[in-house]
């Protein structure tokens, strides 16, 4: 069976997240508790750094001899600059802590140190109720609201309110565009390729962009903004696409949380903008999951000629058909508003859910 790649565009459906610590901590919530998107969930300590430090190297001894000249012992917390062993008296070889920690190991001539933990917060990211937690470890958070999926994102998640900066889906982004008016906001618009916009962007401090296409050139300067990019569309000059555009100018003003993480392999996680209506209730089910194509389905097409166009499916032939590149493959025919529809292979189509 052939499929075509899924993106899950929703204007009401119910939202579903899962928040892990990275190691057991403190719950903070309880099961059927009302949470909001910047509330802390749950904390733990994380180790932040260490180092193992080549004692008998150091000293010019074995690594069987050190014992007698360790000044320290197994969970003695030291500073930088703690005197960690000594052979000989005033002039002889020492070893002393680079860092602030705790002696956790040794062996082999080697002592290890642990930094001490940092604190780490867990932020519900999305306002809801908490439908369960585990293991000291994990929440569920159940939310209502409108869910954007993106092609490609980066830099964790944020919460602000929505605000459209373009006119139109295939708009560039302009740097005067870029106000105080955005400080504390989301900012929405068709491409961004002017590497200015990113710098008032950050002069701003706007919570995140929602682009929907991205200059391949500006992706470094990207990965180093202090807030999250989601790339809704596609690496080049690629336009939002229309529902994307109109879902999230639909919603302007209200607040959203965003998030750029993407894990490709495994448990798949796409960047995403989620806009809660924890007030509303979904008047239908929508949790399908399956990527076949059928006549009526809304697609959008993801690679030249029509690339970025959205249209409907009208036909799914039985047998492969002969592209451009002299291949036989599986197509769709699709309905781009074009005066026939086009033979797009299934490759080259995301379904629109």
């Amino acid at each position: 069976m052939d499929y075509a790649t899924e993106t899950e565009i929703k204007t009401l459906t119910k939202i579903r997240r899962e928040r892990i610590l990275p190691r057991q901590g403190e719950i903070l919530v309880s099961p059927h508790d009302r949470v909001e998107a910047t509330q802390v969930v749950a904390r733990t300590d994380v180790p932040s750094d260490f180092r193992i430090l080549p004692v008998a190297r150091q000293l010019g001894v074995s690594g069987t001899e050190i014992e007698e000249y360790l000044q320290v012992d197994l969970g003695d917390t030291v500073h930088q600059g703690t005197l960690i062993a000594k052979r000989g008296r005033i002039f002889g070889r020492s070893v002393r802590s680079p860092i602030d920690g705790i002696v956790v190991a040794r062996g082999g001539g080697r002592v290890l140190i642990e930094a001490q933990p940092s604190p780490f917060e867990l932020h519900a990211y999305i306002p809801g109720t908490v439908l369960d937690v585990t293991d000291n470890k994990k929440v569920i958070i159940e939310t209502s609201g409108g869910l954007v999926q993106g092609t490609w994102g980066v830099g964790g998640e944020s919460v602000g309110v929505l605000k459209i900066i373009t006119s139109r889906p295939h708009s560039p982004l302009r740097p005067n565009s870029v106000d105080p008016s955005c400080h504390g906001a989301i900012l929405v618009g068709g491409v961004t390729a002017d590497r200015e916009v990113l710098i008032r962007a950050e002069d701003t401090e706007v919570r995140g962009i929602v682009t929907g296409g991205l200059a391949p050139a500006l992706i470094p300067d990207v990965k180093r903004l202090p807030f999250p990019v989601i790339v809704t569309d596609g690496i080049g000059h690629t336009s939002m696409a229309g529902p994307i555009f109109d879902l999230l100018r639909a919603n302007e003003g209200r607040e959203a949380s965003v998030s750029g993480f993407v894990q490709a392999r495994w448990r798949r996680k796409r960047p995403e903008v989620i806009i809660p209506k924890p007030d509303k209730t979904p008047q239908v089910d929508e949790a399908r999951h399956d990527k076949d194509l059928t006549i009526g389905s809304r697609v959008r097409i993801v690679r030249a000629p029509h690339a970025g166009s959205v249209g409907e499916v009208v036909n799914i032939p039985q047998y492969a058909r002969r592209i451009e590149t002299g291949a036989r493959v599986r197509c769709a025919e699709v309905d781009i508003g074009q005066r026939e529809p086009v033979d797009v292979p299934f490759v080259n189509l995301d379904v629109l859910r």
